[in-house]
């Protein structure tokens, strides 16, 4: 794009940029956990409105106990499809909000889910305004606002892919956790959750009267955590658990959730397999196992596509004095579902956050309109892309 143009685009979104934040502020105000249901619903609503201004196709993808998930299309230039993906749903309990709402502070805006990614939902919305007031074009734009990210989009991954397929790129809402960064990969995850039963005695009884579940717990982390392998890109964590039910009797029972990541889509059968035998064979003679799970998400990597894509994002990010930094990002994201199809995704889009999903959770606020037009640039691009 020509500079002046950025410039323009620049320009307005810094006179929207108390618009902008009181959106965010609107939307962090709302309780949006993942088992928020009503909250979530609410968010959806508001943005499915903000979308329909813009000149969206809306529809709302309902769930009976998860959030629904927010369907958007609209028209475009060009043959080619670019899917914006975002989600809805935080990690954080009902009564967050409540507790620490919004606030502005220093140049930083503080809330719950107000990177983790009500404020790169914003983001989105503003870019596409903004190409509206120039009348600037885009591609043909296909979102998907997620439900129930958080925890696996297990609910919206079907949509996510069924957009996917039909889509050239993919721009990933996530937060940026760098100043410039752009994520070009992300590791894949798992979530396993072990059972172990022992049988419950007396600790004074005769040892052959016990199966203690919590023995054969602590020797499973030790066998599952040594597969972690940081040279070859694999992590195994177990840092959930919880067994026994009194301090002088045998624990007869011992759970335990598992965390898994692993950075190569080649390596992801293998580590699968290799943490289903280590948790399911018992060590200790008595204990019976159960093991429920899988991997979730494949990792996201780069493609020669997705190459093409950041070189457009670096003019872009050029024109308007910015110089970006592809990164790696560790957590999983929808992104992983839109790269593992071939799509040329770019990830962590969304502004500057610090301390995602912790209690300080907060975003830079000079970030929201670079990151904007950074974005609105981007969708410009593509769609002089043909």
């Amino acid at each position: 794009m020509e500079r002046n143009e950025m410039e323009r685009m620049l320009q307005i979104l810094q006179e929207k940029r108390n618009e902008m934040l009181a959106l965010i502020e609107r939307l962090v105000n709302i309780d949006s956990g993942t088992f928020c249901k009503e909250g979530i619903d609410m968010c959806g609503s508001i943005v499915a409105r903000e979308l329909e201004a813009l000149g969206f196709e809306v529809s709302i993808v309902h769930e009976k106990e998860s959030g629904d998930h927010i369907r958007a299309e609209r028209f475009g230039r060009g043959s080619r499809r670019l899917f914006l993906s975002a989600h809805l749903d935080t990690v954080f309990p009902e009564g967050t909000a409540a507790e620490r709402p919004f606030r502005l502070e220093g140049g930083l805006a503080y809330g719950p889910g107000v990177g983790d990614m009500k404020g790169g939902i914003v983001q989105m919305l503003y870019a596409l305004r903004v190409l509206n007031d120039l009348g600037l074009g885009t591609p043909p734009v296909s979102i998907f606002l997620t439900g129930d990210e958080e925890t696996g989009s297990v609910r919206g991954r079907p949509c996510i892919e069924d957009i996917a397929r039909n889509c050239a790129w993919a721009l990933i809402m996530e937060p940026s956790s760098r100043p410039g960064s752009i994520g070009l990969r992300r590791w894949g995850l798992g979530s396993f959750y072990l059972t172990i039963h022992g049988r419950a005695a007396h600790v004074l009884e005769p040892e052959s009267n016990g199966v203690n579940a919590c023995s054969e717990l602590a020797l499973k982390i030790l066998a599952l955590e040594s597969l972690s392998d940081p040279v070859s890109g694999v992590k195994v964590s177990v840092n959930l658990v919880k067994g026994g039910r009194s301090r002088q009797v045998t624990a007869a029972e011992a759970r335990a959730d598992i965390d898994v990541r692993v950075r190569d889509l080649a390596h992801m059968s293998e580590i699968e397999s290799r943490v289903r035998d280590v948790a399911r064979n018992p060590i200790l003679p008595g204990i019976r196992i159960e093991l429920e799970g899988k991997l979730t998400r494949p990792p996201l990597e780069p493609n020669p596509g997705t190459e093409v894509l950041l070189k457009i994002a670096e003019e872009v990010a050029g024109a308007m004095g910015m110089e970006l930094e592809p990164i790696e990002e560790y957590g999983g994201s929808d992104g992983c579902f839109t790269g593992a199809l071939g799509v040329a995704t770019l990830d962590g889009m969304g502004p500057l956050t610090h301390d995602m999903c912790g209690d300080e959770e907060r975003i830079e606020v000079e970030s929201l309109v670079p990151r904007a037009a950074l974005l609105a640039g981007i969708m410009y691009r593509l769609s002089c892309e043909g």
